[in-house]
């Protein structure tokens, strides 16, 4: 039998008995490439013998990734789901806890300190007015009173000065209460008042009545200068009548209510 070289074409003479009739491997002297011949009469060619190979490697791949689907896609699936849903309890777990760390450090406090806070009995209580002894040793100075021309709302009755606590023990949330008077003595107006906030001349030529109240109002201003004022300690006050009564011939201004300090 004449076999060639599939490369360089050289040609060798080789018995038959030699040829394995599912293909015999020679090499070429010359080139020393290195090949499968098969006799087409005694068996399948190359291309046959390669495909059925690569048939059937496919089908092994393929047997062995549905195997693998079943055996590791599902669990993983639910492995993931369940700690996304972990990590969403714990989450709102810590929130709770900080926010209950928080109410309970705090709400003491302010409930104490800020009488917008407290329970609608202590106000109403609060509201009737302190005892003497309550409010006796706190002592008005340095009080004086003037007019301001507001751009925006007119003339200004301006009253301020300050408070000081001669008790021996801290005060807070002092209330003062102004009234303005006739030549008679009769009553031509009256405000009640925390101390504790203040404006400027500035402000007080140039805001508007409303942008003025809300300022001396203020309840964080209340909150820092009014609470626990140490025997000997001050706190100022101002408070404003809007375009006042032409025959104002006095004022004045007395102090209706002082906290004692609540032990924690």
């Amino acid at each position: 039998m004449i076999i060639s070289c599939p490369k360089c074409g050289t040609k060798y003479k080789i018995k038959d008995e030699l040829i394995n009739p599912e293909g015999t491997k020679l090499k070429c002297t010359k080139c020393g490439h290195v090949f499968l011949f098969v006799d087409k009469g005694k068996g399948q060619g190359d291309e046959e013998i390669a495909k059925k190979e690569m048939d059937k490697f496919r089908e092994e791949v393929e047997k062995q990734v549905e195997k693998t689907k079943i055996s590791l896609e599902e669990p993983f699936i639910k492995r993931i789901k369940v700690s996304k849903k972990t990590i969403s309890i714990l989450l709102g777990g810590i929130v709770i806890v900080l926010f209950g760390l928080i109410g309970w450090n705090y709400y003491p406090q302010i409930k104490n300190k800020l009488p917008f806070f407290q329970s609608k009995s202590k106000i109403k209580q609060k509201n009737t007015g302190s005892s003497i002894e309550s409010i006796k040793n706190i002592v008005i100075q340095d009080v004086k009173q003037y007019f301001v021309d507001n751009e925006k709302e007119g003339k200004i009755l301006v009253i301020e000065g300050k408070v000081v606590n001669k008790f021996n023990k801290p005060k807070e949330l002092i209330k003062l209460e102004a009234t303005l008077y006739d030549s008679k003595g009769k009553v031509l107006a009256k405000k009640e008042f925390l101390c504790g906030n203040k404006v400027s001349l500035f402000q007080l030529q140039s805001w508007s009545k409303k942008h003025l109240e809300e300022e001396l109002n203020s309840k964080v201003g209340i909150l820092m200068k009014n609470t626990n004022i140490q025997p000997g300690g001050s706190v100022d006050f101002m408070v404003l009548f809007f375009n006042p009564p032409q025959n104002i011939a006095e004022y004045g201004i007395k102090v209706i209510e002082a906290m004692d300090v609540e032990k924690k």
